[in-house]
């Protein structure tokens, strides 16, 4: 699966400042509707400081992911290198 340029930053951003490891998108395939991206520790508690929905989010960002699925960043960040 590709990401884009900004979802890859995004991502990164997120595990080397705030840890995270896992993620759960929502709203990621509505045209209109902001993607809700929920972030979680590596015990999969959510992290204090979720990205604000609309600002740091867009409509279909993550459009290639399943809605509620859980994801591994890593694993993502990794796909994305080879």
């Amino acid at each position: 699966m590709r990401l884009s340029d900004y979802e890859k930053r995004f991502l990164v951003y997120y595990l080397n400042n705030y840890n995270a490891k896992w993620m759960r998108v929502f709203n990621n395939k509505h045209p209109f509707f902001c993607t809700r991206a929920d972030l979680y520790t590596i015990y999969k508690r959510m992290i204090r400081n979720q990205p604000v929905v609309g600002q740091k989010t867009y409509p279909a960002m993550f459009k290639q992911l399943t809605e509620g699925k859980w994801y591994y960043i890593p694993e993502l960040l990794k796909n994305e290198e080879a």
